[in-house]
């Protein structure tokens, strides 16, 4: 079947290009009668405009940029499906980037947004940007993208923009209780990368639970690091093989959480008879396979819905304040967390 053009449209319809451009943009006035007209034509032929032009004719974008630090990480994975599902319900294109939690990388994707002519971005950014040469080069970016910006999950206080976070600090005080109340007293925390003000958060959470309950904070019971797999694995192998070990272990996120799972096996010790833990997120495939880790849940994929709504919601209303939801994670206690009588 031959493809038609505006052109083709148009001389079906009976009606001039403008004509047709007004009713694809749903811009300046066209009648009813000649707006079903055109219609009719257009789905005869199954036309679809595209996306570049609808953009140079309005001078205005359908794409939307997302920036996340990595795509392998089921976190990340599921904030943009999240984004996707809201953003193609709205006839959005969606433009995605990594930055590897490298600044670097991070100012490069900034840039390639602006060259892709996104109308706005969603940003989980690779760091906090505390440092003001590191934030100056940054928001210069951001400015030159001519766009909004919703931050997502890693907070940058500078910026006043629109944002989804999650309350870092009391998920982790509540997951840190909760083996304080299944009877643990030598807690440990894996805490990954605290350069990041969510680690700090969720660090300062398990803290707080620690001393508010009058047990003693063992200082080489705090892991930190980065987020990843292979640093927790190593100092959890090294933690465990000690006599003197916690009994168990607040986890900071969902890939320090599978390198503490292979300690564990490596180490052939069981959950919880030897070490119990909660985790920060579900790993992936823990309800498929009816794994009972508890853990805090952030339902994922509505943070990134809500990040995509916040966005629209803000071409719609350019001069609103900026608004801030916080998003308290669901304590999910399915028995890791739990002190058998094996453990002393």
């Amino acid at each position: 079947m031959k493809s038609v053009n505006i052109q083709d449209i148009a001389r079906e319809a009976g009606v001039g290009k403008a004509t047709v451009s007004r009713v694809i943009n749903g811009k300046g006035y066209v009648s009813r009668e000649t707006t079903a007209k055109v219609k009719a034509v257009m789905e005869r032929h199954h036309y679809q405009p595209s996306a570049l032009a609808r953009s140079l004719s309005r001078r205005e974008s359908d794409a939307i940029g997302l920036i996340i630090p990595e795509a392998n990480n089921p976190f990340f994975s599921g904030l943009l499906t999240g984004v996707s599902q809201v953003l193609d319900k709205c006839g959005y294109t969606l433009i995605i980037r990594t930055s590897g939690n490298d600044k670097q990388r991070d100012y490069r994707a900034l840039e390639a947004m602006r060259y892709q002519r996104v109308r706005g971005i969603i940003y989980v950014p690779a760091c906090n940007y505390e440092d003001d040469d590191d934030f100056a080069e940054m928001s210069s970016r951001l400015v030159d993208l001519g766009g909004p910006c919703v931050i997502l999950d890693r907070p940058i206080n500078q910026l006043d923009c629109d944002c989804v976070l999650s309350d870092n600090f009391s998920g982790a005080y509540a997951a840190t209780e909760a083996m304080i109340q299944a009877g643990h007293r030598a807690i440990g925390a894996i805490a990954g990368n605290i350069q990041l003000m969510i680690g700090r958060e969720r660090l300062e959470g398990y803290r707080k639970a620690i001393l508010q309950n009058r047990l003693t904070l063992h200082t080489e019971y705090q892991l930190t690091g980065t987020f990843g797999q292979k640093d927790a694995y190593a100092q959890v192998m090294e933690l465990l093989q000690k006599p003197d070990r916690p009994t168990a272990f607040f986890i900071g996120n969902n890939q320090s959480e599978i390198g503490f799972l292979n300690a564990v096996r490596d180490l052939k010790l069981k959950i919880p008879a030897d070490v119990a833990f909660v985790g920060f997120d579900e790993l992936p495939g823990q309800m498929v396979f009816e794994l009972p880790y508890s853990c805090l849940d952030r339902d994922v994929v509505m943070l990134g819905e809500k990040a995509a709504q916040l966005l629209i919601r803000r071409f719609e209303e350019p001069n609103r304040p900026a608004e801030r939801l916080v998003v308290v994670p669901r304590l999910c206690l399915r028995g890791s967390e739990k002190r058998l009588n094996k453990l002393k």
